[in-house]
């Protein structure tokens, strides 16, 4: 069989994983090497006999079943470190280079978006995990996968409006009007405008965190109507009025200015979590009167607000009679993450036109 022919991605991505590696195991590879200067070996006499006893026998043996080249170089790393260490904690040593990883190693990081991926595949009706990426807009961390950038916030908003969607019943092109109170930058927002070319979404945050979802949700979705504060204080009162704008931006006592039954889905993710327990019930009053199609909630199993002397666990959150719950269970990514939605009405008729 001829040699391979080698293009120069093969060359630079094999010469780059051995850079990687190098300088991840920096620390190890240097306390292997200052190990030893010990004056003796540290693997125990009779399993250094069984050792030395099966090398010779298998460089004795048939060429064939020699080491490769690359495997040459590991196993006399692999001879340093039995005499530094011996078989003392090997899996912190053989192992860093066999199958397991640090707990800072990227290549963890990188392993926990494609299983997430993977976790989300089953659930893209729409097809989103191959037509989105994450924007570069921002500067924020990713991985590469099948050419396209992934991030975990890509990730956990698509799974968020799967779950919206899962819960309410819309279709992609419905003219769905979302609320979300403690958007963030934006990130869920910003793919349900990327998925859904008829959706309105209205945020309501602190100033600091509007003042970035104002600014990227305007920059990533330039041709989308918006009304930022404060020009949008008219806006706010009824998101279904003729040629609101898909995009709303207002301060959080403004809720209470939102025209009841004008929200299909109301979101809040890892933000009730954090306020008092006065504030909590303040707001599912408001969410309550509202009277949303859908509400939908990601919060920590148990969050205990000590600025604020608030427990809120899944359990004790101040939800209404009125609403049946159609979905709760613990979150793709997160163990200590619940996530839970509640039907309060049909989607509006109107949505579907």
């Amino acid at each position: 069989m001829p040699e391979a022919s080698f293009s120069r991605a093969d060359w630079s991505g094999a010469l780059w994983r051995i850079v990687r590696v190098i300088a991840l195991r920096a620390r190890l590879i240097a306390k292997v090497l200052f190990g030893n200067l010990r004056l003796t070996h540290a693997l125990r006499g009779d399993w250094r006999e069984r050792y030395e006893r099966s090398r010779r026998d298998f460089f004795a043996a048939d060429p064939v079943f020699h080491p490769s080249k690359q495997w040459e170089i590991i196993t006399r790393f692999y001879r340093l470190v039995l005499r530094a260490w011996g078989l003392e904690r090997f899996k912190s040593t053989f192992g860093r280079f066999l199958s397991t990883y640090e707990p800072d190693n990227p290549w963890i990081f990188e392993a926990v978006h494609h299983l997430y991926r993977q976790a989300l595949a089953a659930r893209d009706a729409w097809g989103l995990l191959d037509t989105l990426e994450e924007p570069e807009l921002g500067a924020g961390t990713y991985v590469m996968y099948g050419g396209r950038r992934l991030s975990l916030d890509l990730l956990q908003s698509i799974d968020e409006l799967y779950r919206v969607r899962e819960a309410s019943g819309f279709e992609r092109d419905d003219r769905v009007v979302f609320c979300e109170v403690g958007a963030g930058y934006g990130r869920l927002a910003d793919v349900v405008l990327s998925a859904m070319p008829n959706a309105s979404y209205l945020i309501f945050d602190l100033p600091e965190s509007l003042l970035l979802a104002q600014h990227y949700l305007t920059v990533r979705h330039p041709h989308v109507k918006a009304a930022l504060y404060p020009e949008s204080s008219e806006a706010v009162k009824d998101p279904l009025a003729p040629g609101a704008p898909r995009l709303i931006f207002g301060l959080p006592h403004q809720l209470r200015e939102v025209k009841r039954g004008s929200v299909d889905a109301f979101v809040n993710v890892y933000s009730f979590m954090e306020m008092s327990r006065k504030q909590i019930e303040t707001y599912f009053g408001i969410i309550d009167r509202l009277n949303p199609g859908t509400v939908y909630m990601k919060q920590h199993k148990r969050e205990a607000n000590i600025y604020d002397r608030s427990l809120n666990t899944g359990e004790n959150y101040p939800v209404p009679q009125g609403w049946k719950k159609s979905y709760e269970g613990t979150s793709t990514l997160f163990e200590h993450v619940f996530e839970a939605a509640y039907r309060l009405k049909p989607i509006r008729a109107s949505s579907f036109e």
